[in-house]
């Protein structure tokens, strides 16, 4: 499984693109190529004439030679870089998943939690994100302290006012490089990862991203 949506904690067929707008780096306007040896090229045009070229004789012998002593130099060179390849893929790291970077358990609330006390509990654990998850034990939301920051609700009202009806989430299995180009693409702060039967088992942020980008943990096969 890669990336899923929940809707109201039940998963949902709906492509990605079509509830989550990417939100990354706009395009950049290609740059014009110049040529500032054009006037250079004209001049040698001009006087082109004074340069004598050799017969057609001359010239095919000339370039036989030529190809009779780059042929056997470029087999070896394409043989070399063939090893190469296969050397480099034969020492590629394995891909890191979200399972061996996620922190489990999951700090979640329920819906009817009070704002103020999720952004109690989010200032004494010293964390930024909360799950919020049903009866059922099914994840519906995504809590960040920028949510509880911005709302003008007050504190006794219960988070389900605040949170957003989908859930992007992922398995344990997913490769920790998709999940790092999706949070790029859609401007997450955190992902939750849940099972085969859609509970919540871990979650990955962009704390434990950067970890990895710090400590250089196989991020070679992320390119």
């Amino acid at each position: 499984m890669a990336l899923v949506i929940y809707d109201q904690g039940y998963r949902i067929q709906t492509p990605v693109r079509a509830l989550f707008k990417p939100g990354g780096v706009d395009s950049i306007e290609p740059i014009k190529a110049t040529h500032a040896a054009a006037g250079e090229e004209q001049r040698v045009e001009t006087e082109a004439e004074r340069f004598k070229l050799p017969d057609s004789a001359q010239r095919n012998k000339t370039q036989t030679g030529t190809r009779s002593t780059q042929q056997p130099a470029q087999r070896a060179y394409a043989a070399s870089e063939k090893s190469a390849e296969d050397t480099a893929a034969q020492r590629k790291a394995p891909q890191l998943l979200a399972a061996q970077i996620m922190t489990s358990p999951v700090q979640h609330i329920s819906p009817d939690t009070p704002i103020g006390e999720a952004r109690e509990r989010m200032r004494r654990l010293h964390i930024e994100h909360l799950v919020i998850i049903s009866a059922e034990q099914r994840p519906l939301a995504m809590l960040s302290s920028r949510d509880l920051h911005q709302t003008a609700l007050p504190p006794q009202s219960p988070v389900a006012a605040i949170h957003g009806r989908h859930l992007l989430a992922a398995s344990p299995q997913t490769d920790a490089s998709h999940l790092a180009a999706s949070f790029v693409e859609f401007d997450l702060g955190a992902m939750p990862i849940v099972d085969t039967e859609d509970k919540l088992v871990g979650i990955v942020t962009r704390t434990d991203l950067l970890r990895l980008l710090i400590t250089g943990a196989h991020i070679e096969g992320w390119a």
